[in-house]
């Protein structure tokens, strides 16, 4: 088990201006935006830059909410490469990415450009990065994610991007329990991608605890796996637990696979310096 800390590469449609005093102003497109982050713990680099923000997250005692600038747009789109993605400033500081795992989407498309008919699960998959990156390679993708609204922004993204929605088998529900019926029904994959938030529901109303739910979901890890497997990853956020916490998990649930553990902090770097913003932590078992 070896720790490689995972820092990705900005690209036309995004970066990472400016971080500190617990928030990261950050370019989607043209859209720039003023977000929380508690990992930003110093101070501004150019505290006249955030000026330009077209919207701000703010936290109030009446709740969370976006602060819009006059005449701004609240749903744009951007593009990585062939791929396109719908974004829009909701109910959360999330719009509908995670940039920071570009260079994940990079390794899985490119496994599956290699080996075609690669098959892909993507658990907690949210808006389908990861899931588009394996489809447009001709991978055979199952996404799986319990809100009905972000299963609809994947469709979305999908036509977006130019690609039919039967590239992407689309499954809207609790994560664990769509697992064990995919073992039941003899389904194997030679990547498996997993996000899992801290807390989430299912669309039934099913609780997800991670400090409860996640050693129960690795443990079927092995009998998702193909005859051929290739990756599987792990990310985290916001949970408490620690990389290498990542890495021991995942080491315990794939000890009979013959393979190689990394982990580490996922980070972006922040442009005109040598700051690295952490975002999260990942584990990511290889062949």
């Amino acid at each position: 088990m070896k720790r490689i800390d995972i820092t990705t590469s900005s690209w036309s449609d995004y970066a990472l201006l400016d971080s500190g005093e617990g928030r990261k102003f950050e370019r989607f497109g043209e859209m720039l935006l003023d977000r929380p982050d508690p990992q930003a713990l110093w101070q501004k680099s150019a505290p006249a830059l955030w000026t330009k923000a077209a919207a701000y997250f703010a936290w109030t005692t009446a709740g969370e909410k976006w602060k819009v600038s006059k005449g701004v747009s609240q749903e744009w789109e951007i593009a990585w490469g062939t791929l396109r993605f719908s974004l829009a400033l909701g109910k959360f500081k999330h719009i509908g990415i995670f940039p920071e795992h570009y260079e994940q989407w990079k390794e899985i498309a490119a496994l599956c450009r290699t080996h075609k008919g690669t098959r892909v699960l993507n658990l907690f998959g949210y808006t389908g990065a990861a899931s588009l990156a394996a489809a447009a390679e001709g991978a055979i993708v199952t996404h799986v994610d319990a809100s009905k609204q972000t299963i609809g922004t994947v469709k979305e993204n999908i036509a977006r991007s130019g690609l039919p929605v039967s590239v992407v088998r689309l499954i809207c529900e609790d994560a664990l329990k769509y697992a064990k019926r995919l073992i039941q029904r003899g389904e194997t994959f030679d990547i498996i991608v997993m996000d899992p938030p801290a807390f989430g529901r299912g669309p039934k109303g099913e609780i997800w605890k991670i400090e409860e739910k996640l050693t129960d979901l690795l443990a079927l890890v092995p009998a998702l796996l193909s005859d051929t497997p290739r990756l599987v990853l792990l990310n985290g956020y916001a949970a408490g637990y620690s990389a290498r916490s990542f890495g021991e998990l995942l080491s315990d649930a794939l000890k009979s696979s013959v393979g190689q553990i990394s982990y580490g902090d996922v980070g972006i770097p922040q442009e005109k310096s040598e700051r690295i913003l952490s975002t999260g932590i990942y584990a990511a078992w290889r062949a």
